[in-house]
């Protein structure tokens, strides 16, 4: 009964939604939907969201076997597995986040910028493999850099000139005007 229920408001959701999106198309394009366009949009959305309810009910239904079928002992050893299992999920979430921001610590420390270590998969690394890493990354960038900027930074030799003695315009200028004199 409930699920029909949550079938139904989903639905009228659905069609709602359906509407609202077809007001906004409809004002930004100016295009019509008929009346069968419509109809098979929402029996899309109904039947997508009829599969979804139908495997979120089929997956608790055999949760719920699954439990009847264990007696008191095994259903209390299966939900300790659980919420191991939820545990060590979480446990992990927690090491990998601060491994990042340590890791983006000492890339600071480093002067390493952080786009290199987004891609670390800090889930599967350890301190000690992070720091290498993060080590090896600032050696190889401090090659490439000082590399660039002496490649850039070379001066073209001096450009030979040929040996000609001019004298200066100004000085010739003032020993004619003493000949003249």
């Amino acid at each position: 009964m409930e699920d029909n229920e949550n079938v139904v408001s989903a639905t009228e959701t659905a069609q709602s939604e359906v509407h609202e999106e077809n007001n906004e198309s409809s004002k930004k394009q100016e295009k019509m939907y008929s009346r069968a366009e419509v109809n098979k949009m929402i029996n899309a959305e109904k039947m997508k969201l009829r599969e979804d309810l139908l495997k979120e009910a089929e997956s608790k239904r055999t949760e719920a076997e699954k439990l009847a079928k264990m007696d008191a002992e095994q259903k209390l050893n299966y939900e300790l597995e659980q919420k191991t299992k939820e545990n060590e999920i979480l446990t992990n979430k927690v090491n990998s986040l601060t491994l990042k921001a340590e890791a983006t610590s000492y890339a600071n420390e480093k002067g390493l910028p952080l786009g290199y270590i987004e891609d670390f998969d800090f889930g599967k690394e350890t301190a000690e493999s992070v720091k290498e890493r993060i080590d090896k990354l600032t050696t190889l960038r401090t090659r490439d850099m000082e590399s660039y900027l002496n490649d850039r930074l070379k001066q073209s030799s001096p450009k030979a000139v040929p040996d000609k003695k001019e004298t200066d315009p100004y000085i010739e200028g003032y020993k004619n005007y003493k000949k003249h004199k």
